[in-house]
């Protein structure tokens, strides 16, 4: 009886667990977006005002970000240049593609953040600030949701969590 009992509780724990880890998702994104938000306008910036290549510029990221947006720059930069014979705008996309299963962007998060490295390498000055311009604003308008739904999803993701475990328990015992 004591070892169904505990065993009823560690289900229900770890269901639990799991609805917590579901409900703090959007946090996780928010953080990802905050830090590619920095990233953005260090790159806005040194694009502006100095004549830094973008290998460097991309080494300057990595180092004042933190997180999966700073592995994100230093694998660009580190491609960069050890692969002279790529385009800037396919070794963006292979790096993305090398961190995608480790961040908590979506979808429409990973297009835009295509996106913004297809410009990179061939276009203008301006062109690629204007770029990075409207990737700030796509985050700026992501984070404005995450807000508006965060709360009623972390409520029922919780709920969600500890119902699956009772429910679990109902059938396996």
């Amino acid at each position: 009886m004591f070892l169904k009992i505990s065993g009823a509780v560690a289900i229900i724990f770890a269901s639990y667990i799991c609805g917590l880890y579901m409900a703090n998702r959007s946090t996780f994104r928010n953080q990802d977006l905050e830090q590619m938000k920095k990233a953005l306008t260090i790159f806005k910036g040194e694009i502006l005002y100095s004549a830094t290549p973008l290998e460097n510029i991309f080494f300057e990221i990595s180092n004042r970000t933190i997180g999966i947006i700073s592995l994100l720059f230093e694998t660009v930069a580190k491609n960069i240049e050890n692969h002279s014979k790529y385009g800037i705008s396919e070794i963006w996309d292979t790096s993305i593609l090398e961190i995608a299963n480790n961040s908590y962007f979506d979808g429409d998060d990973m297009e835009y953040i295509y996106s913004f490295g297809r410009t990179l390498g061939f276009a203008d000055k301006n062109q690629q600030v204007n770029n990075a311009v409207l990737l700030i604003e796509y985050i700026d308008s992501a984070q404005k949701g995450l807000r508006e739904k965060k709360v009623s999803e972390e409520k029922l993701y919780k709920t969600l969590g500890i119902t699956c475990g009772l429910m679990l328990v109902i059938v396996l015992f």
